[in-house]
């Protein structure tokens, strides 16, 4: 069997006009990855990444210092969801993200606050009772995510694979491979770091098994500054 792993983005910027940017502790994130796929002797002849620029750009970081790989291909299929859209459904008057920045001007932790209306938004999407207020719901995310990575492993021919991507594609893929609730699967998406790697096994005739979820060693031993969620 072969191996695709799934890394997620470095940090990004949360406080800044372009979430989709890396941050310069996300850079070094995605440095960390590359060392770590290096000494670990991975070799890809295949690296994908999502059509974001903190997947190109985590990508980038880690290619300064992992060289075992072939041909690179953009795959919008493990892109994020469209989180703002999930809270302007959930929270109208946040429909325009200047008010959101501007509400959370006013709170003492922003990063608290902010993860605190962004599970209620989710719990709301993931419930599939408002499927048609979504740009994308939960359901068609999830599909959108399994497509794929069917598509990768006929496209990757038993070979192994590095995807840079997000932590919501990789909910949805562990989702489909444990066979979790939504519920679950998002609980499990709360604990994922970013630049976390997991790998997962597959054949050509489209098995496909969750070896190892969110491994972090690489970030824990570089120090705690670099284990870091949003």
């Amino acid at each position: 069997m072969a191996s695709i792993y799934l890394v997620r983005h470095g940090q990004a910027g949360f406080d800044k006009l372009n979430y989709d940017q890396l941050s310069e502790l996300g850079f070094a994130q995605g440095e960390l990855v590359g060392k770590a796929l290096a000494q670990r002797g991975i070799e890809a002849p295949m690296v994908v990444h999502g059509a974001m620029q903190r997947h190109r750009e985590t990508m980038q970081s880690a290619q300064r210092h992992w060289h075992s790989f072939g041909p690179i291909v953009e795959m919008s299929g493990f892109n994020e969801f469209d989180s703002d859209d999930v809270i302007a459904c959930a929270f109208p008057h946040f429909k325009h993200k200047a008010a959101l920045g501007t509400w959370l001007l006013t709170q003492k932790n922003r990063r608290k606050a902010f993860q605190e209306l962004f599970a209620k938004a989710v719990e709301r999407w993931t419930s599939g009772e408002h499927d048609d207020d979504y740009i994308e719901s939960w359901n068609n995310f999830t599909g959108r995510c399994t497509r794929a990575l069917e598509d990768l492993i006929t496209n990757a021919a038993g070979k192994n694979v590095v995807v840079f991507t997000s932590g919501g594609p990789v909910t949805a893929i562990a989702q489909h491979c444990l066979g979790l609730s939504h519920d679950k699967a998002f609980e499990l998406n709360w604990t994922l770091l970013n630049a976390g790697i997991s790998q997962l096994l597959y054949n050509r005739e489209g098995k496909v098994s969750l070896a190892s979820c969110n491994e972090h060693h690489h970030l824990a031993s570089a120090g705690k500054q670099y284990l870091t969620y949003r």
